[in-house]
């Protein structure tokens, strides 16, 4: 196999590695919504599977540790301890990678 042909199904991969990831999001976060609804409302479910499915629940909807994210947000870099510096970094590179990876990267 030439180099070149290398090059070409490295970056199929590559689109099959974004596609798999963006679907994980998209459709993935969606069965996971359907399925922690449906065992908040069996009567029939298991107390621990309930609690489950609402943290699950409430991890979607974006109301668990809001407060701490927000001020971590609002607090300028100055103003940070390091562990919220490296907190704050980490973020914003799972950010930029997560965005990347569904934009099909900087030369696509």
């Amino acid at each position: 196999m030439t180099e070149m042909e290398n090059d070409v199904e490295d970056g199929e991969d590559d689109r099959r590695r974004a596609d798999i990831i963006r679907r994980a999001r998209v459709e993935g976060i969606e069965v996971a919504y359907e399925t922690a609804l449906a065992v908040c409302r069996d009567e029939k479910a298991p107390a621990q599977a309930k609690a489950s499915a609402q943290r699950t629940l409430m991890q979607i909807g974006g109301l668990l540790d809001r407060t701490e994210r927000q001020a971590e947000q609002e607090k300028p870099a100055h103003e940070m301890t390091p562990e919220e510096l490296s907190r704050a970094v980490n973020r914003l590179t799972r950010s930029q990678r997560a965005k990347s990876e569904i934009d099909g990267g900087v030369f696509d």
